[in-house]
């Protein structure tokens, strides 16, 4: 029996040697750039045969500001949203029993059985459109302040709070599907404050975006009620200490998975551009620094620094293999543009970008389709009847007998059925299991 745990062990070590983060920046409606990549890697993943929902690929999932709205929505119990799930395939996943001498000697697979399914995911071709059908909602043109912003911040938190309420509902962070961490600065005590599922301190999804994307200028401080301290807390946009999460996420990887031998990132950027700042004989004095004519200098050298700085750092690290996917949308985008123009090019951008990394992304692609062990999460029931996709009023007497023959989802689940022998009612039409 010693031998046969030994050979259990040594498996399960083996599998959980290397681990993948999700890394995003970042940037206000500048969000749309990583939404669109992450979508593209989607069906670059299917195009491998890889039709596992895309969260299920990753052992933490980490964002700033923007970032920390995306890897929310990606790791959030979708079913619990309104957000639109991606029913189209069933993710069997099977569970190997130990390795027994018997089967070593000859040379024999051993036994699997079914464990479960991975949890349907959101539909990542959503992401993109969340920006433009909520950026006018969350920044509104009637709402920028011009002079008073001197005095106040330039946009009311309501309608940010409003969306992401509606969105999450009061899910609490724990509930995530896979391990997630969002940056925020706690700016009473002057100090990083990464929440994540594993040190959610009682907040809910909702409430680490607000914190997340609280950017200081453009929204209030976020004050949230710390349920494992007791007490109020003051959070701001984690871009003050971490524009790209990338090197925060590593540190919570390392207490997520203390034995892991490598980590591999997947670090997507917002498409900030390197500020450059001539400076002149003139232009050194206090006013010069913080002249919001030239950009504010001192605050574009300092974000600007801050990003270079992780990249530099990530590469270092031995354990660590760092992909960074960056590029340039041709112009400065402000975080609260939400123009048409604005959209068009950042969209635009996000593709340029994608084919520009294409195969560093298809690259890491290639090492995720091949993930066999999903500890990092949480399975489903064994017996899954996907949702059915949204019907038009027009389309609602669709017979649901072609739908059955015409989505993927649906026959992997009849197949399912037909492997194990399950029944459904005859009399249900949606084939509810008995």
């Amino acid at each position: 029996m010693a031998i046969l745990d030994f050979f259990k062990q040594k498996n399960q070590e083996e599998e959980q040697e290397e681990r993948y983060i999700l890394s995003i920046d970042g940037g206000g409606m500048r969000g749309i750039i990583p939404a669109v990549i992450l979508d593209k890697l989607t069906s670059l993943l299917e195009e491998l045969g890889d039709n596992r929902p895309l969260y299920a690929h990753f052992d933490l999932i980490a964002g700033t500001s923007t970032g920390g709205l995306l890897a929310l929505a990606l790791t959030a119990p979708v079913e619990k949203t309104n957000l639109q799930s991606d029913g189209r395939f069933i993710s069997y996943i099977y569970e190997q029993d130990a390795i027994t001498l018997r089967d070593r000697f000859f040379r024999r697979n051993p036994a699997e059985h079914l464990s479960g399914t991975l949890p349907f995911g959101i539909k990542t071709n959503v992401l993109e459109s969340l920006y433009v059908k909520h950026g006018k909602e969350i920044f509104p043109r009637n709402q920028g302040r011009i002079f008073s912003q001197i005095f106040t911040d330039k946009y009311d938190s309501e309608p940010l709070e409003r969306y992401l309420k509606s969105t999450f509902g009061e899910i609490e962070l724990k509930e995530a599907v896979v391990p997630v961490m969002v940056m925020t600065y706690d700016a009473a005590n002057g100090k990083p404050f990464p929440i994540s599922s594993r040190d959610s301190h009682g907040f809910h999804f909702w409430e680490a975006g607000r914190a997340t994307s609280a950017a200081p200028t453009y929204f209030k401080p976020a004050y949230l009620f710390d349920r494992e301290e007791q007490t109020m807390q003051t959070l701001i946009d984690g871009g003050m200490i971490a524009n790209n999460p990338a090197l925060f996420a590593y540190s919570e990887a390392k207490k997520l998975y203390p034995h892991a031998k490598k980590f591999h990132i997947l670090s997507l950027s917002t498409a900030s551009s390197d500020f450059i700042f001539k400076i002149s004989g003139s232009g050194t004095g206090v006013i010069g620094w913080i002249d919001p004519a030239k950009g504010t200098p001192i605050q574009k050298i300092y974000a600007c620094s801050q990003i270079q700085t992780t990249d530099y750092i990530a590469q270092d690290i031995p354990d660590l293999s760092y992909t960074r996917v960056h590029g340039t949308v041709g112009e400065k985008i402000r975080l609260d543009d939400t123009s048409a123009g604005a959209l068009t090019m950042m969209k635009e951008g996000g593709l340029n970008i994608y084919h520009q990394n294409e195969e560093a992304i298809r690259s890491y692609a290639e090492r995720i389709a091949k993930r066999t062990n999903f500890d990092q999460l949480t399975l489903g029931p064994k017996e899954v009847e996907p949702p059915l996709p949204l019907l038009d009023s027009e389309d609602s007497t669709q017979d649901y007998e072609m739908e059955k023959e015409d989505n993927p989802a649906l026959s992997s689940y009849y197949s399912f059925l037909s492997r194990y022998n399950i029944k459904t009612s005859d009399d249900h039409e949606e084939g509810i299991l008995l």
